[in-house]
């Protein structure tokens, strides 16, 4: 089967040209026509590109222009122009590339003769893929698209003894296996089993006395909470909320920074409940969107209310927990955490109120919460629904919910906070003559000044922490190193996702004696969280935003500004608990051009998790039921998460969950990361694919204070040519010498991150049990079968969907070069990091995860990659295959995901290749609807289980070395 976008292209190209032209067909070019053949477009299409395009003949002699530059050719156009007799003039345009052509025209004016030829090559360049729809040209280019030729990429030459191998296997499929499999795939039964357990919050059964006792407890406890705490503002209206509350299904609080709603509120309904002796009833589950907000947050109101965490007050963190074994609790969780309580459970029926807080941030998470419990409202009268924030539009909310929705503002009390903005005077106090904080609208960022001003404010105010706000993690290396090169006295501190919970919490700890303690951030310290001894604010104005770029299919990670709501929560931190002063280290008039609101990260973001998840609660297809969403994301962005979804397998095309669509709607990590894992499964090599995948959705670094270039050096004592299988190497040396209990271990490596990493592996068993793909939650299971590691590249690859290739350019100087480039012809950038770094002559195919990174606009960087051998690339890429002779015994082979990688083999190795990747396809279907379910008998199990056994042995075989 012809890759379907060129082939029609190719018909275009046919059927323009008179039927007395002969065309002359060879591969590898898609279309090559004789020389000097003329091409003809009809006038409609004459009429419908004059009308997009005013200056035709200019668009062409640019485009040859840089055909010229870029593919060593001394002469890519030519424009003729002779006058007839009759007035009229002829103008005749040879083009040298991609093919030699002749366009002519005739018309009444030189000029007119020109743009109608000119407009004939365009419309030919578009059918050959070399122009874009705008007239843009797609070509090499040291920064911009360098062209995808048709010639292959690799070569794949299978032995005799593997041919034969193959063979076998094919055979034994088609007699035995087969039969088997055509009985009849046993429908996938349902899981009725629960979440694991840890993520369980259901109180064990009460006798009524248990009940009595336990009200009698909260009464008394209640006389003697609250009463001497420090007044906030909120406590004025505690009888307005609560009246509110009990009049109203959903109550929508937008309180001030600093007004107390995230800690007094759940305070305000737990004592009502208590002092009419029904506290028991009460069951408070409150979500913040970062897990320390939610640690911070059970600490404070367990000290408020005089009791120890678990008793009343607890909280649920994955990997964390301390939860209430009794009747009327109050636990502050994570937004996914409550995700996860909806799927077994829609209704919410364990709980009396859920709080939603920091709805603002209008997180992915946060985003189908507010969906998913406006459901919950429904299936369940009795539920009270309360939506917190401190800066969220609240008429945007009330119209989400319609009329059981009510609404309170309350004023917030923050000590005053002198609010300064860059300007030449204090940039020269602080001694920095450079005030460049924007380049191309995008923020510069400028790690000097931000040391500059941390030591500036050390020197010269007085004591108080400095908390300073930048967008990600190498920000904060950069600063702390400026910070680190004289001797200071300063007590630095880190606040950023990628920690653990234990780390997160040490902001909190105060300054040793004599120290100023400085909290470098990212703006996770926005919200929720009051550190005590902050007096300073830095802002630099800057955040790291994901976004999904369709076209290049890549994931950006931009630095931005944030939004005037982000810089006003950024500029409260500094007055919480006494007064004190901001530095926005960007102008006012930038800050005046500022967006309002952030823009919320679904509209930002790849769908297909969000896509998969929602599945779980509703079979509608995606469009309806994201339209339902408080911010709906574009329908061309579902259409694409759709498509890729389809494509992974995941989804059939009524958008209904397929047999791997079912078994990895629970996974929490992308879609591409679930299917790996699950074909790990059935091809042997679970553990090291497990480690991998949990390292990838986990974002952690597993080494500590090593550069680039160091961290490289040590994974190529692992791996020479795979980013992805060094990690799961490292971590299973690390992890056999028991070295999560020994303090001296490599001081290389990050120990926190790699438990972390060892506790999350537990974690995610939990989910491959529940989808029936092990038999033990043990993970001492898993590690006792040895992993086919060769097959590690198939598996991502078949997971991922994604390949760089690399491509030979000659340079100016005549050398022959190379670069990778993706399948949408953007170049690639290895970084330092990465063991594929500078290996561009070594290999051919790489994969990657949504590890690009954008350096500008015109080129991708990996930080992970793997190589992949050719012929894995042709058995286990997502899509179809299919393949052109070029009369000469040889084939290409073009891989297709809406996509093109070409790679030459013989007409009988094509054969047989196809064979295998036709078997492998429908072998894992079967084991994706029956695996672990064991309807088949024990006799034919084993025998299928054989074949698997057999099938893992070939294909670690055909990539022997």
């Amino acid at each position: 089967m012809f890759n379907l976008r060129s082939f029609i292209g190719l018909q275009n190209v046919i059927s323009r040209f008179p039927t007395s032209q002969h065309l002359r067909l060879t591969c590898p070019q898609f279309s090559t026509v004789q020389p000097q053949s003329e091409y003809k477009i009809s006038d409609e299409d004459i009429t419908r590109l004059k009308r997009k395009f005013s200056s035709p003949r200019n668009i062409i002699s640019n485009f040859y222009n840089q055909v010229e530059r870029t593919q060593n050719i001394k002469s890519g156009c030519h424009f003729g122009f002779n006058k007839n007799n009759k007035n009229q003039w002829t103008c005749k345009l040879s083009v040298q590339w991609p093919n030699s052509i002749v366009f002519s025209s005739v018309a009444t004016t030189k000029v007119k003769a020109g743009e109608i030829v000119s407009l004939n090559a365009i419309q030919w360049l578009q059918d050959m893929e070399k122009l874009d729809h705008s007239g843009k040209p797609l070509l090499v280019s040291n920064k911009q698209r360098i062209d995808i030729a048709s010639s292959p990429i690799a070569s794949i030459d299978v032995s005799e003894q593997n041919v034969k191998l193959i063979s076998n296997l094919v055979q034994k499929y088609n007699q035995e296996i087969k039969p088997l499999i055509n009985k009849g795939k046993p429908v996938l039964i349902e899981d009725d089993q629960t979440n694991e357990d840890e993520l369980n919050f259901v109180l064990p059964s009460f006798t009524h006395f248990d009940y009595v006792n336990r009200n009698e407890y909260l009464y008394k406890n209640s006389t003697q909470t609250l009463n001497k705490l420090v007044q906030l503002p909120i406590d004025k209206y505690a009888l307005d909320i609560l009246n509110m509350i009990e009049n109203n299904q959903v109550t929508i609080i937008k309180g001030e920074p600093g007004c107390g709603k995230s800690t007094r509120v759940p305070n305000f309904i737990m004592k009502k409940y208590s002092q009419e002796r029904k506290g028991s009833e009460c069951n408070i589950y409150v979500t913040q969107p970062r897990r320390i907000s939610a640690l911070t947050l059970a600490n404070r109101v367990a000290e408020e209310r005089s009791e120890e965490l678990g008793n009343v007050v607890g909280f649920q963190v994955r990997l964390k927990q301390i939860l209430p074994r009794k009747p009327g609790t109050i636990v502050f969780a994570s937004s996914g955490i409550l995700l996860q309580k909806l799927q077994a459970d829609p209704g919410l029926k364990e709980f009396s109120h859920v709080i939603i807080d920091e709805a603002h941030e209008q997180d992915i998470n946060t985003e189908l919460l507010l969906m998913l419990t406006k459901n919950a409202l429904q299936l369940n009268d009795k539920l009270k629904l309360i939506i917190m924030s401190a800066t969220l539009n609240a008429e945007h909310f009330q119209n989400y919910y319609g009329h059981s929705a009510s609404t309170i503002e309350i004023p917030g009390f923050t000590h005053p906070v002198k609010t300064h903005f860059l300007s030449n005077k204090l940039a020269k106090e602080w001694g920095i003559y450079d005030t460049t904080v924007e380049e191309n609208g995008k923020p510069y960022w400028n790690p000097q000044l931000v040391a500059n001003v941390i030591k500036w404010i050390h020197s010269n105010k007085s004591p108080g922490a400095i908390l300073c706000f930048v967008s990600g993690w190498q920000d904060i290396i950069d600063v702390n190193k400026l910070l680190q090169k004289r001797p200071h006295n300063f007590d630095i501190m880190f606040a950023h996702s990628k920690l653990t919970p234990e780390k997160q919490i040490e902001i909190m700890n105060p300054a040793s004696n004599g120290r100023r303690k400085v909290v470098l951030a990212t703006n996770i310290a926005e919200t929720s969280i009051t550190i005590n001894d902050v007096v300073y604010v830095v802002d630099t104005g800057m955040q790291n935003i994901s976004s999904w770029n369709a076209e290049k299919g890549i994931k950006l990670l931009d630095r931005c500004w944030v939004s005037q709501a982000n810089a006003k929560q950024r500029r409260g931190r500094a007055g919480r608990t006494q007064p004190g002063e901001c530095y926005h280290l960007y102008t006012l008039d930038r800050f005046n051009n500022c967006s309002e609101y952030p823009t919320p990260e679904i509209q930002l973001t790849p769908l297909e998790h969000t896509i998969i998840n929602l599945k779980i609660h509703s079979q509608d297809k995606a469009k309806v039921v994201l339209s339902k969403l408080l911010n709906s994301p574009s329908i061309e962005t579902i259409d694409i998460a759709v498509s890729e979804l389809q494509l992974l397998g995941a989804l059939d095309r009524e958008e209904k969950l397929t047999a791997l669509g079912k078994r990895i709607a629970a996974f929490p990590f992308d879609p591409c990361l679930s299917k790996a894992l699950v074909n790990s499964v059935f091809l042997k090599c679970l553990d090291s694919t497990l480690t991998i995948i949990t390292y990838l959705s986990s974002n952690v670094n597993i080494f500590k204070e090593t550069t680039a270039a160091d961290s490289r050096i040590i994974k190529k004592n692992y791996s020479s040519c795979s980013d992805h299988l060094a990690v799961a190497k490292i971590f299973s040396e690390w992890n056999s010498t028991n070295n999560h209990y020994n303090n001296d271990s490599n001081s290389s490596l990050s120990r926190n991150n790699l438990i972390l990493i060892y506790k999350l592996k537990n974690l995610f068993i939990q989910h491959l049990y529940n989808s029936m793909l092990v038999e033990d939650k043990d993970i001492n299971d898993i590690n006792s079968e040895k992993s086919l590691d060769q097959l590690i590249p198939a598996v991502l690859l078949s997971g991922f969907g994604n390949l760089v290739f690399r491509r030979s350019f000659m340079r100016r100087n005549g050398r022959l070069d190379y670069t990778f480039i993706n399948d949408a012809g953007i170049k690639v950038v290895h970084h330092s990091e990465s063991v594929n770094y500078n290996k561009d002559k070594e290999n051919e195919l790489l994969t990657y995860f949504r590890e690009g990174r954008s350096l500008d606009h015109d080129a991708v960087m990996l930080n992970k990659s793997s190589y992949v051998p050719p012929i894995f690339a042709v058995l286990f890429f997502n899509g179809q295959a299919s393949f052109k002779h070029d009369g000469h015994n040889n084939c290409l082979i073009y891989i297709q995901n809406g996509k093109r990688v070409n790679i030459s083999c013989s007409k009988g190795d094509w054969e047989t290749l196809l064979l295998l990747r036709n078997i492998i396809r429908s072998f894992i279907d079967f084991l994706m609807e029956t695996y672990g379910h064991h309807e088949t008998n024990d006799q034919s199990l084993d025998e299928i289980m054989n074949f698997r056994d057999s099938l893992c042995s070939v294909l670690c075989k055909l990539v022997e070395k």
